[in-house]
């Protein structure tokens, strides 16, 4: 949990990411995504609980435990008076000589060397802030919105080297992005997160077989008279409802509900999203 003042950022937070996992992180402005990858790379502290990664306590961490985490801000801000080429030859010194390049990742990134920081534009400050997070190749990367000022081709092929990366070393990657076509077909995982809850976690799997949309066949259907099995985990004004736990229904049980509801599969983890967090959650 977290507080800043009176204002409860997060709040009954917990899940964990294994090796090669990819996973997307997805939330409305101020649903605390900055809040939480602040807290798992150790900059925010929780006010209760605790967060561990390559198993250390993030408030406690052991010596080289930074070498293997890589963390892109929101935002990139700070040394504007260097050239690029200075500041990325000044942080790399930081790491052992053999982890100080990643070739393909400087060739996408396509910066100026002898321009001034300052003087790039914002896609090109956003390209040198994933350069400088994740050219040591760091084991746990955590990127909080890295493709929102780059273009869809740019979005497109930084997302692709990333997942290929992260699978071909067995690392792990959260990455918080408001654009869902460029994860969603990559994506392990989606975790959603709304006024500081966790609200699912959930992969394509899940999507496809666990979730349905549910549209009333008549004016009686009601969501009482649902099968115990079926979690309703949002309702719309017109009485749809999104529900989990559709894989535990017998076939006799999904011909029997679908006689009162229509059942459809979300097209996508946005439609989920989207029904979690526009006022319709139950």
């Amino acid at each position: 949990m977290k507080r800043f003042g009176e204002h409860e950022v997060l709040r009954e937070i917990s899940f964990s990411l294994g090796a090669g996992e990819f996973v997307a992180l997805i939330g409305p402005n101020g649903a605390g995504k900055s809040t939480l990858l602040g807290t798992l790379i150790g900059l925010i502290l929780p006010d209760s609980g605790s967060a561990h990664i390559l198993d250390q306590d993030v408030a406690q961490p052991g010596e080289g435990w930074r070498l293997e985490l890589g963390y892109v801000p929101q935002e990139f801000r700070g040394f504007d008076w260097m050239q690029t080429g200075e500041l990325l030859d000044y942080i790399a010194a930081f790491y052992p000589r053999a982890r100080r390049r990643w070739p393909d990742l400087e060739d996408w990134a396509e910066l100026p060397r002898r321009t001034r920081v300052r003087e790039l534009s914002g896609g090109q400050r956003q390209r040198l802030a994933i350069l400088l997070a994740l050219r040591h190749r760091p084991q746990v990367a955590l990127l909080d919105e890295p493709v929102s000022s780059l273009d869809p081709k740019a979005r497109r092929d930084f997302v692709q080297l990333l997942h290929s990366n992260c699978k071909a070393r067995a690392a792990v990657c959260l990455l918080s992005s408001h654009i869902l076509s460029d994860l969603e077909p990559l994506a392990d995982r989606s975790l959603i997160l709304h006024h500081g809850r966790l609200l699912g976690d959930w992969d394509a799997t899940d999507r496809r077989e666990d979730l349905r949309r549910l549209y009333p066949l008549a004016p009686a259907s009601s969501p009482q008279d649902l099968p115990t099995t079926l979690e309703v985990l949002a309702t719309t004004a017109e009485g749809g409802l999104l529900v989990g736990g559709w894989r535990r229904l017998s076939e006799p049980e999904r011909a029997q509900l679908e006689q009162v509801w229509r059942s459809v599969t979300p097209a996508d983890m946005e439609s989920v999203f989207l029904a979690l967090t526009s006022g319709e959650r139950t």
